[in-house]
């Protein structure tokens, strides 16, 4: 009976020390959830900002120099612009549907224009409608005053061909001037995604009251890959590769990954090494695909994101 109940002892004790430990183990995993699940709503460990940016009828017309030195219509050119709208954004828009995906189009004023029914049609999708100016032009070199009319027409515009009022604005090649961010507030915008220095979206003051930044990627930009020579396999491994990294850094730290698609570049095997990426990473728990206004609105509401000083 001695021996038994020394066995039975011990067996207590290390069964009491094993429990012990698990629990201690337990709460650290729980902690370590926990943690994870405070940087983004819904226990969220990556967003994913998405951009389907829209071009197509906002530039001028193309011309080629002919060998007499004058201009000639490049028509050529025209029918790869046409191509947007014809194939390119139709093709997005399915593949969006396909992966159940609501992303931000970033639209120009005059696109809308030249295609009302296409614009409206992205909006009746789910899909938010940003502003990429009204032609599709830079603005450093603008006068305030020429600047507040295009960036007005360009949010008028959209809204008149959707229904829906943009919150968030993108320049063409993020070229903005010292004054685009002031006339953008003042025109009722939240948010800008110009901007390359964090991983995540932050706040800053502009006109004194509080305005979000979305930051901006260049490397997972369809527009600088491909017009580089590059090949859909390696622009989905790339985004992979982007992911996996991200996702690892989301364990400890609110990360972000951005990646933007142009209408004329929507190629049905690029779009096919897109929706390989998408359908990789909705495998994972805990991705958000976010619309730039959520991620704005998150920023200026949360007590936690950052808050810089001043904006750039």
């Amino acid at each position: 009976m001695g021996d038994k109940s020394g066995n039975l002892g011990v067996d207590r004790r290390a069964l009491m020390g094993a429990a012990a430990v698990g629990a201690a183990a337990l709460a650290q995993s729980s902690n370590a959830k926990a943690a994870a699940k405070a940087f983004w709503p819904n226990g969220a460990r990556l967003a994913i900002a998405l951009s389907m940016v829209v071009e197509t009828g906002a530039d001028p017309a193309s011309v080629t120099k002919g060998p007499d030195g004058k201009a000639y219509p490049d028509l050529y050119a025209a029918t790869g612009a046409q191509y947007a709208s014809k194939e390119g954004i139709p093709r997005m828009l399915d593949m969006f549907d396909r992966r159940k995906l609501k992303v931000t189009a970033m639209i120009c004023g005059k696109s809308c224009e030249a295609y009302p029914a296409l614009a409206k049609e992205i909006a009746q999708r789910g899909h938010e409608m940003g502003a990429h100016g009204y032609q599709h032009d830079v603005q450093y070199n603008m006068d305030r005053d020429t600047e507040r009319t295009f960036i007005q027409n360009a949010r008028d515009s959209i809204e008149k061909a959707t229904g829906q009022r943009p919150v968030g604005w993108n320049g063409r090649g993020q070229l903005r001037s010292a004054n685009t961010l002031e006339l953008a507030q003042e025109a009722g915008f939240i948010y800008h995604i110009d901007d390359v220095s964090r991983d995540e979206p932050f706040v800053a003051p502009v006109n004194g009251k509080p305005f979000a930044v979305v930051p901006y990627t260049n490397h997972l930009n369809d527009f600088s890959y491909f017009n580089n020579h590059g090949v859909g396999p390696g622009f989905a491994a790339e985004l992979k590769y982007e992911f996996d990294a991200l996702y690892a850094e989301g364990a400890t730290r609110r990360r972000m990954m951005v990646v933007t698609m142009h209408d004329a570049l929507s190629r049905a095997s690029r779009v096919h090494a897109f929706e390989e990426f998408a359908a990789y990473a909705q495998k994972h728990t805990g991705v958000w695909f976010a619309k730039g206004a959520d991620l704005a609105k998150w920023a200026l509401e949360s007590p936690d994101s950052i808050k810089e000083a001043k904006m750039i």
